[in-house]
């Protein structure tokens, strides 16, 4: 279990660009903290790292968040999730240099230890996503990628102040969880150490109170997309939210 931090989790200072309400970036920045606060769109991105297992049975690696961060404090969510920078999104008018993926990349190896090429990267989707909670109203736009891996991820090193646990489910446990099929999914849960690195993993039922919630049909759509990207099928694009009410305007950042 992570211990207690002395300094944020999620600095309240670290600088977002604001988006408009079809995604665009708007070239005005504002700290984490306002942001969060007053409810401004603003960038992120998910990546769902999955694989077939010894046995051909397809999984997927979900990270439950530490106890710490300033939004779904120990909740089971993607394998990892972040926020664009001021400039780091694509089309930015800010200029920044290494924008779009750059984040993502540095995401993957803050967050999990994890480096990989942008190439591996797959865009699937995109999602308008609005929650709130005491004190604080999340509005993002969410680029989604997904990470298939020949085989399962080895000398994963997440970020104690980060990441409490990863999980790793069959992706049809999964499903079977989220489309109401079962209530609780078995899971293999390896805690993250204090000192940095992964304890032994243990047996674990997961259940549906235990994910981040959804109202838009989320997690059933990524599942059903990496379940066809393993199989070796194309793995589709989707919209969830925003753009998907008005007849997908937004459009992918990443597809050209």
């Amino acid at each position: 279990m992570s211990a207690p931090h002395a300094d944020p989790v999620d600095p309240p200072d670290e600088p977002f660009e604001l988006l408009d309400p079809d995604g665009q970036p708007t070239g005005t920045v504002q700290p984490r903290h306002a942001v969060h606060r007053d409810g401004k769109w603003h960038g992120a991105f998910h990546v769902w790292i999955a694989w077939r297992d010894r046995s051909g049975i397809p999984s997927v690696l979900l990270q439950r968040r530490s106890r710490w961060k300033d939004t779904m404090a120990g909740m089971v969510d993607v394998s990892v999730g972040g926020h664009y920078r001021a400039g780091e999104l694509p089309g930015s008018r800010l200029g920044r240099r290494e924008p779009g993926r750059s984040a993502v990349l540095r995401e993957l190896r803050e967050e999990l230890g994890l480096t990989t090429r942008a190439e591996a990267l797959v865009p699937v989707g995109r999602r308008w996503m609005e929650r709130a909670g005491p004190g604080w109203i999340d509005r993002e736009v969410q680029d989604i990628f997904a990470l298939p891996l020949a085989v399962a991820p080895d000398g994963l090193v997440p970020d104690p102040a980060e990441v409490e646990a990863l999980l790793v489910v069959g992706l049809a446990d999964l499903r079977a969880l989220v489309v109401g099929e079962r209530g609780a999914a078995p899971t293999q849960e390896f805690p993250v150490r204090a000192a940095g690195g992964l304890d032994v993993p243990r047996e674990a039922t997961l259940t549906v109170e235990q994910l981040v919630p959804v109202d838009d049909g989320y997690w059933e759509r990524t599942v059903a997309t990496l379940q066809r990207l393993l199989a070796g099928a194309p793995a589709g694009w989707f919209e969830l939210g925003r753009s998907a009410r008005d007849g997908g305007r937004g459009g992918s950042r990443w597809m050209s």
